[in-house]
């Protein structure tokens, strides 16, 4: 065995980067070698696994429904990646995920497979597995230190779109030394463009595509199921009572093993796979199409069933909803003009102007969207547009806005810094002796949601400048989140990768004008 072991590991270190750790392909190696819940490994009922087993990218992209096996084989191809001597980090969203996983996931593999257990060596605890010559580190992505720790040649994100999109770059970090840089996420999708989704864009876009014994034509059940609810489902069809799988062609009964996956953009080198329950022999059709009918909960259904991300339009603005906001005749000439400021490197500025009688009657127009440098540009801004009430970002640079503030004020010009309170409920709280105002997070986004949703306020004309607002508007997607401990639920917003500041900046700018239309006069304190 020691011979066999050196051996092993000698020919893996002369084994070149691009190869290193697929001398064999995974799927073999699982069918012959693995026991998942006492039983042999088999892709039986989960045919479209096969594939996603045995590909050997290095960076590959798993948007899935629940219950798919999606885990299952992250945590074996991370073994079988240390067994071929490459050090694995696998990345949850919190430490608790971590001991969580280890209990229930890893501990019973290692029960069902003592091979694997004797690869165990010296180390052996609920986040870190020595396995063979390399170590299996399980990490939750809440502390930085635990994401700065260790380097690695493979890295596994576990459920991505609970975590954060800088704590998924900072855990990028741990390969960029590593001659091998293997990627795997995964995740139950959420929001459109945001986490497993805006990643999976990325990639090349395979979907599990089933021929028809019928008819002959190929279906892609996920890409033909209802986007909404309410609308006729063709692809699953009801006879004698047994609901199966249809061909939306010809009805005729669908085999969900006899698909194969199919790219959109097969150049593309990051491999991507959207896994449904749809297709998974092992999940009833009935129960989707009951649920389907019954749910209370869409974005759930559509996330954990169907696989693909979802958001009402109650939830979020598009491009297009932000756009057709767009106006062609000049804004009125006369109104009281306030500010909105989000701060960070640069200052995001949206300026706008309430309606005095205007021709169109909107209650507000945008006029001015500008990426300032400096507060003093902000100071002439405030000067050049009589701006008379401003609300900027009280964080990260609270020291540089008070002083902004307080230097506004021998102008009669009036600066509130905001601060988000998510304990607050209700309307925002303005405290004119501290220069303050706040305001619960979503709360505050939901109203500047509305103010583009209803089209109250109009926009200037289109332009790049004006395009960057709508691209930072759509960044911003409320998302129901469910407390892991009491089951609690509430809203959020998330934003996908890429800047929102101007979405930011026009929330301010919406709280800047609540607050002029409650006071118009010398001083709105």
């Amino acid at each position: 065995m020691k011979v066999e072991s050196y051996l092993r590991k000698r020919l893996m270190e002369l084994a070149p980067p691009a190869t290193r750790g697929q001398t064999d392909p995974l799927g073999a190696w699982a069918v012959q070698k693995i026991r998942l819940d006492g039983k042999p490994f088999t892709f039986q009922g989960h045919e479209y696994l096969r594939a996603i087993y045995d590909d050997t990218a290095q960076h590959i992209i798993l948007s899935k429904a629940a219950q798919i096996g999606g885990t299952s084989w992250a945590i074996l191809r991370s073994v079988f990646a240390c067994l071929n001597g490459l050090n694995v980090i696998y990345y949850f969203p919190t430490r608790t995920d971590v001991l969580d996983f280890s209990k229930s996931r890893v501990g019973p593999l290692l029960g069902d497979n003592p091979f694997l257990a004797e690869k165990m060596t010296q180390t052996d605890t609920a986040g870190l597995k020595r396995i063979g010559d390399a170590h299996l580190y399980l990490r939750g992505m809440q502390s930085s230190v635990g994401m700065k720790s260790v380097p690695a040649d493979m890295i596994v994100f576990d459920e991505l779109d609970e975590a954060t999109p800088d704590a998924r770059a900072m855990a990028w970090e741990r390969i960029a030394h590593s001659d091998y840089k293997r990627v795997v996420e995964l995740s139950n999708p959420s929001l459109p463009g945001y986490g497993i989704d805006e990643q999976f864009e990325k990639s090349d876009q395979r979907h599990w595509t089933i021929k028809c014994s019928a008819c002959g034509s190929w279906t892609c059940l996920e890409r033909e199921f209802p986007d909404r609810l309410g609308q006729e489902v063709t692809v699953i069809r009801e006879r004698d009572g047994i609901a199966f799988r249809a061909c939306p062609k010809c009805s005729g009964e669908l085999d969900p093993d006899q698909g194969e996956w199919v790219p959109d953009y097969p150049d593309r080198a990051i491999h991507g796979y959207r896994v449904s329950q749809l297709f998974s022999a092992k999940v009833d059709p009935g129960e989707i199409l009951a649920d389907y009918r019954t749910t209370r909960f869409p974005e759930r259904f559509y996330n954990l069933k169907i696989g693909i991300p979802w958001a009402d339009l109650a939830n979020r603005v598009d491009m297009g909803a932000v756009l057709a906001c767009c106006r062609t005749a000049d804004p009125p000439p006369k109104g009281v003009n306030v500010m909105g400021v989000d701060t960070g490197k640069a200052l995001h500025t949206v300026i706008l102007r309430t309606n005095s009688g205007g021709r169109d009657h909107l209650p507000a127009h945008a006029i001015h969207l500008q990426e300032c440098a400096t507060f003093e540009e902000l100071s002439e801004l405030m000067k050049r547009f009589h701006v008379q009430v401003c609300v900027i970002d009280g964080l990260p640079e609270t020291h540089a806005t008070r002083d902004f503030a307080v230097s506004q004020r021998r102008y009669r010009r009036y600066v509130y810094l905001n601060y988000f309170v998510e304990s607050q409920r209700g309307a925002p709280k303005w405290d004119g002796k501290e220069l303050s105002v706040t305001i619960n997070r979503t709360d505050a986004l939901d109203a500047s949601r509305t103010v583009i949703r209803d089209r109250t306020v109009s926009l200037p004309p289109p332009s790049p400048t004006v395009r960057t607002f709508a691209e930072h508007m759509a960044r911003d997607a409320k998302q129901l989140i469910e407390d892991p401990d009491t089951g609690a639920q509430k809203y959020r917003y998330v934003k996908s990768s890429g800047p929102n500041h101007y979405s930011l900046a026009f929330t301010y700018a919406v709280m800047a004008l609540q607050r002029a239309q409650v006071y118009v006069g010398p001083s709105p304190v």
